[in-house]
Formats: C-alpha cells, structure tokens, sequence
C-alpha cells in the first residue's frame, strides 16, 4: 500500500508518543488558569444572576465539588469518554485519528484528550501541526503526574470557551440560563457540554435547532456508554430550550440595584486600599456577590410605577427594605436606565436624588414630640395660619390649599396633615432635636436645624426615607440598610457578610405611638390610597407647587418610599402638564398600595399598633371654614374627623348654607357663667347639650365656679353638641374632686372615675327645708374639695 509523507509521519508521531507513554516522565508544574482575569458574578436573592462584571474576557471560576454529575459526565462523554481510564493521552483516539488523517491525505482529526485540550488553551497555541500535537501529548503525560484527573477536570471546564462571551463553565451557566453551575439540569448540562466542539455553529441565539440537535446528540452517547437511562435522556431531549435574556455585555437585569452596588463597592476601603485595587478586585478577582434583590419585589415595584404613572408624565423611584433584617428588596432608580433617549436615565432617583420631602418628614418631629412627652391627644387651637417667631423672623406656615381645621388632637394633626399644628409642634420640641433624631433613624443627608425641617424642606432620598421609617416599623430599632447577604472570593473564602449596624434608637413605646397616627393616615387621613387590607402605616409628603410627591409606608414584613417628580428641576406636577395635581395621597400613594398588595399577597398579616377606641366623636368639617359641613357645602372641602369631643365644632357653616339650614336643629346656648359646675352641667344637659369640662386655677374666685365657655352665651349650636365650660379648680384627679350638689349615683361615678374608693352614707342634712329640697343630692362629703388624697371619699346624702 502506498503511503503518503503526511500518512508517514502520522505514524511516527504515534510511535514518539507510545515511546513517551512507556518512558519515565518528568512532572509539570501547575499552569492553573493562565494569566487571565475572572469574572465576577451577581447574584439575587434567589440564586438567579444578575450580573457579571469582567474586563476583556468573561470568566468564572467553579470549583470541582460544585459540578453537578450531569454536567461532569456529558462533558466527558462527549469530549473524553475514556478520560478517567487513560493517562493523558488516549491510544485509541489515537490511533482512530491517524486512520482518518492517513484516508484523509492530512490532519483532519487530532484525538486529543480532555488533558491534551486543556494544555492547549492555557500553555500552547491553538496551531494545528504534528509537532505541536506531539508537544501537546507529552505535556498532558507530564501533567497527569502532576494533577489528579479531578484537578485537571476542573481547570479544563474553567477554562474552555463557551461562545457569546462566556470563558468556563460558570460563566456558561449565567450566560445561557441565569443560573449557577450547581443548579443545572442534566438538559441544560447537555446543552454546554454540546457547546464546547464548535460554539460558534451551535449558538442558541443564532440557531436554536442547530443547538437542540448538538444537545441531542450528547444525550444519545451518554445513553449509549450507560451513564444515563433512555427515558431521562427522553425527558430532557423534550425539554424545550428556556435561555436568559441576552442582554449587551455592558448591561444587567436590575441595572438600578446593580450600578448603586458597583458604585458602593468601589468606594469600600475593605475591597482594597486604592481605587485600582478595588478595581481589580471586582472585574479581575471571580468574586461571587450574593444580594438581597428578590426579583419577584422589584419587578413588582416596576409594574406598580409604570401601572400608575402615564409614560409621558413625571418619573418615579422605589425603594423597598425588609426593615426587621435591613435587606434591600428593590431599588427603581427611574423609568428605563438604557434609554439613550433620555439624558436622566442613568441618574438614580432612588440613591442619588435629593428633593425636599415635604410633610413625609412630619413623622420625625412626631417621634422627637413623644420623646417629649407629648401625647396624641393633645390639641392644637383651630386656624388655617401659624405665625412662629423663630431667630430669623417670623415664619408664617398656611395649611395645604388654605384648609381651615378646628381645635384638634395631634392625632388628627397627623391624619390630616396639618401643617400649623406641626408648625407649632415643632416649635415646641425644637428643630434641632427632630434633626438629631432624623440622623439616628435613617437620614443622612445633612440636616439644617431650622423650624421648616417639620415640613420637609430638607432634602433627603428615597433610599434614606426607606431606611428611616424602618426604624418605625422594627420597633424603633434601625438596622442599617445593606445590598449584600456575602461576598466570596473564587476560591469560596469568604470576604464579608452583610451584617447590618443595629441601633435602638426609639423606646418602643413611642414607635409604636407613631405608628399608632400613621396607621390612622392610611386609615382614614390623606393616605387612604395605600390602603390594602391590613394593618398598615404611612405618611403622604407634598412640596410646594406640587414639585415633589411622596407615600412612605411600612407593615411589620415591608417598609417602602416612592416619590413622584420631575428629575429635570423643579416643575408643577398641576394640569395641564398631568391630569391631576399630583399630592403625596395621589400617584405615590396608589403606587405603594399597589405595589404592597402585590408583594405581600402570601405573606401572613402582622399586626401594627393602631388606635384604640376613645373620647373622639366623628363629625363631618367643612376644612374650608372651620364649621360643621352643611349640605351645601363643597365636597371636596369636607372631611370626617374623629375629634375629641370638646374640639369638635357645633354650628352648620353659615359660609356656604342659607340660614334656615344652620338655624334648623340649632337653639341658643344658655348663659351658664357664675354657676357653680353642678348646676351648669344641669343647665346646659336640660337644654340638649352634652357638656365638657375643664379646669383652671383661679385664686380669685369661688371653687369650681364656671367663668369661662364655648360657644358664647346666645350663640347658636347644634342639640346635642358639645358646650366647653372651663370651671375654677383643680384637675380631677389630681385633688379630692368636688361632688356637692350632685346626685348621689353621679358623684360616685365621679369618684370612681378619679380611681378612688365612694363611701355613700344616706343621711339627711339638718336643715329640714333643704334635705327636702335637695332629695337625693350630696351635702357633705369628706375630705373636702381639692384637698389632698386620700384614697377614699365619703359623701352624705339626702334621703
């Protein structure tokens, strides 16, 4: 038989490598991976990668205990099936690729082994010649000497190109299916291990039945050398290809959460001294970035943006934190971060924008007024104005669109975001300490410790908005928020854990006094659009002209922030520019309850301090006067507010009602000034009204003499409204109270109710014409009026 020279050296090059098989060989070093970086990979909350950051080439590194035997016997039964048995170079292929070359007059098949192909990519060239191949077989006999064939598995599946980009198998994993290495089905490993022969033609975003087919040729070999049974390889031959988003190399899902992490990285000294080393370690280093995202809240926070706010209006941002763990769950940084349309795009409006806040800042003061010593119930005199004398002037603060409350509770202050009630609040706790307390609670953007910090002229993000009401919903205790659960190096060292920074910053009891009014806000004040089912507790924030709008809101599970605005500058969100004008109860409350309603659909209801029921009356107020709403009056001026009996108004508002109806159901209020508090509480119930009391020291005049109420003597007011009398004296409970000339049942009652113990003795009093007169009244009682405590109170009364 005639043989060709290229057949002739084909065979001579099979006898030098029989010959180096049978000779002592010297061991080679460990070339490892090669001098190439690796390829950090992110991963969300639930496994999934988010991104990848790498320079040139994009490559991670996989340890071999993290194969899954799918993924180890598809790569070897395609590639190297006798791998395990040969000693780095396998005869046989061998001598089955000189058979082809010699019938093909050249070098058509090489026969290389997984060792051999290894070699070659990390220590040779990808030449083709009978020197390199010879050069290549006697150094995989070296390196077997060297390495197990566990190790060289490994560098081999770290190393071998992948296409579209993806140098090792734990790239390949991200690339084609979001997932790690481990999480691989045995179609997915399949499908890789198909990839490694010719990447190119098999590409799945080019030729997806060129890749099935390839897939389909691996699992017909693994069937046939019996590492996998034919009804497995049935199922994942059916198994149709489900591949990830492909997305340009520069881009990742999530790009918000993802460039704030990258940015927050590259200034953390612990991820190296300079900014090259910090560099280096992110897109060189193979590091494997664990994350708090859960994907299934952020896309949840984008739907709720974008079902809610019209495309070509205002922008919004999100973010989400658990706020008993600090995990941040989404950031919405913006509309759309690779629009090239938009010059803004790349700005995160959740980290990097600062606006004012507005009233979502009210809840700081309310907290640092607790603190205090201040309470909900306290009340704050009607008006639509405050005028604050501060070290820079006066500071003239009106309620949103002029609204006219009467006396009210802190409580309905809070509901209805009033803002002279928080002017005045303010003044009385002092800016700097609701400064101090913002700080420790979450803020940390400066903070001017000025008087207009209670309406949220400061400004602040989202993110620290989030972070800060936190603190509210974990019991006032702030976790410092963090993006990242773990940080490992390629080699699974761990680098750092996200453990957050605890702090108590609030008593418990006055987080959950605030809660208490933020749960009313959503209850049944400017919130109610994020109202959901269940407990939950926010405050609404408007700025001025409608340029910023805020919901910051928290359940036990979920703390968020949304703001709605321009990110251009400062413009009215007001018709004709959006249908609406845009307040903090609008868009961002619908948002919130949109986006919440759809994250904690599964979630069991926790329970948030809400208010117990009190001394309140529901009344309906027309806010635009101050009166009681009439049915005339303007439906978007009326409000029902739950207020303390003695703060709500008693006259229909003759503003906007003809006077047949203010005077209908109304009579005069009788003149009780001078009487003594029994006989002005008969007066005023003989005539229909119900009767509040208060007290004040006067020296001057006989105790418990009425000298002051409301409303006037004369004026009108509605049956059953409430008189204000305001009597000389003490508190009740505070002295003995004063129960002469009550009826008997009353004055216990009276007794009781100051938490003292009534000894009621039925005894007429001497004076025949009086015990007669006065059947069934108290005439003595001991210990006197406003005398010291005792415990015990006895009071004789007439038969």
């Amino acid at each position: 038989m005639h043989r060709t020279p290229s057949s002739l050296a084909a065979i001579l090059a099979l006898s030098l490598v029989l010959a180096a098989c049978n000779a002592e060989i010297a061991p080679l070093a460990d070339p490892g991976l090669g001098d190439l970086g690796l390829t950090t990979i992110v991963y969300a909350a639930d496994g999934s990668v988010l991104a990848e950051w790498h320079e040139e080439e994009n490559r991670v590194v996989v340890a071999y205990d993290e194969l899954p035997t799918d993924l180890v016997n598809a790569i070897v039964g395609i590639e190297d099936e006798r791998y395990w048995l040969h000693p780095g170079v396998d005869l046989r292929a061998i001598a089955r690729a000189l058979v082809t070359n010699v019938e093909a007059g050249g070098v058509a098949q090489g026969g290389s082994t997984i060792t051999q192909q290894y070699i070659k990519n990390v220590v040779l060239t990808p030449e083709v010649s009978l020197e390199r191949k010879i050069e290549e077989a006697t150094l995989a006999l070296r390196l077997e000497e060297t390495l197990t064939k566990e190790q060289v598995l490994e560098r081999y599946v770290n190393t071998v190109y992948f296409g579209n980009g993806a140098y090792g198998v734990g790239s390949a994993a991200a690339t084609y299916f979001a997932k790690s290495v481990g999480d691989l089905t045995l179609a997915e490993s399949a499908f890789l291990a198909g990839m490694i022969r010719n990447p190119s033609r098999t590409d799945p975003y080019r030729d997806p039945d060129a890749a099935l087919e390839r897939r389909r040729v691996v699992l017909e070999k693994l069937v046939s050398i019996g590492w996998v049974d034919a009804d497995e390889a049935a199922a994942a031959d059916a198994e149709p290809l489900s591949l990830a988003l492909r997305l340009p190399p520069d881009r990742s899902r999530y790009p918000y959460f993802t460039e704030e992490l990258k940015q927050r990285l590259l200034d953390d000294p612990t991820m190296g001294t300079t900014a090259t080393d910090r560099y280096n370690t992110l897109f060189r280093g193979g590091l494997r970035i664990h994350t708090t995202l859960d994907p299934f809240v952020q896309e949840a926070a984008e739907a709720a943006l974008a079902s809610v706010l019209p495309e070509s209006g205002p922008n919004g941002a999100l973010v989400a934190i658990d706020p008993t763990t600090g995990h941040v769950r989404a950031i919405v940084g913006g509309r759309g971060f690779y629009d090239t349309d938009d010059p803004v795009a790349r700005f995160n409006l959740a980290t990097q924008g600062h606006r004012q806040a507005g009233s979502a800042f009210k809840p700081f003061v309310l907290a640092a007024a607790i603190e205090q010593g201040h309470t909900l119930d306290e009340v704050f005199t009607r008006g639509s104005t405050a005028v604050v004398e501060t070290d820079s002037g006066p500071w003239i603060v009106e309620n949103y669109a002029g609204q006219t409350f009467p006396d009210m509770t802190l409580l309905d202050g809070t509901r209805f975001s009033v803002n002279k009630v928080y002017a005045e609040l303010v003044d009385q706790v002092g800016p700097g300490n609701v400064a101090e307390l913002a700080a420790a609670m979450g803020i940390e953007s400066e903070l001017e410790p000025i008087h207009a910090i209670a309406l949220g002229a400061e400004e602040v993000t989202v993110f620290e908005m989030a972070s800060a009401y936190g603190t509210l919903a974990f019991d006032g205790i702030h976790l410092s928020p963090t993006l990242v659960t773990s940080i490992e190096t390629s080699e699974g060292v761990n680098l750092r854990s996200g453990v957050p920074v605890v702090t108590e910053v609030l008593d418990p009891e006055v987080a959950h006094t605030v809660t208490v009014a933020l749960s009313e806000v959503v209850r049944a004040g400017t919130g109610v659009r994020a109202a959901i089912g269940r407990p939950v507790a926010g405050k609404t924030g408007t700025t001025q002209n409608h340029w910023d709008a805020w919901f910051v809101g928290y359940t036990q599970e979920l703390v968020a922030a949304v703001w709605v605005g321009y990110p251009e500058g400062l413009i009215p969100m007001e018709p004709p520019r959006t249908p609406i004008p845009v307040t903090g109860g609008s868009w961002p409350a619908e948002v919130w309850g949109t986006f919440a309603a759809t994250v904690l659909a599964d979630t069991p209801f926790g329970q948030l301090d809400q208010l117990e029921d009190g001394s309140t009356v529901r009344v309906a107020v027309d806010t635009s006067t101050g009166y009681l709403a009439g049915p005339l009056c303007p439906g978007e001026h009326v409000l029902a507010l739950d207020l303390a009996i003695e703060a709500a108004p008693t006259v229909v508002c003759p503003i906007h009602n003809p006077d047949s109806i203010v005077q209908a159901g109304a009579v005069d209020v009788p003149n009780v000034l001078g009487f003594g508090l029994a006989d002005a509480v008969r007066a005023l119930q003989d005539s229909g009204f119900t009767v509040v009391t208060r007290y004040s020291v006067r020296d001057s005049l006989p105790l418990h003499q009425v000298w002051d109420q409301m409303p006037q003597p004369g004026q009108p007011a509605q049956l059953g409204a409430p008189i204000t009398i305001t009597v000389s004296g003490f508190e009740p409970g505070t002295v003995t109270p004063l129960v002469l000339g009550f009826p008997g049942a009353d004055a216990v009652a009276i007794i009781e109710g100051a938490g003292l113990t009534a000894n009621v003795i039925t005894q007429a009093e001497s004076d025949a014409e009086a015990a007669a007169a006065n059947g069934g009244l108290v005439w003595a009682q001991s210990p006197a009026p406003n005398a010291p405590l005792t415990g015990e109170v006895t009071v004789w009364v007439n038969p």
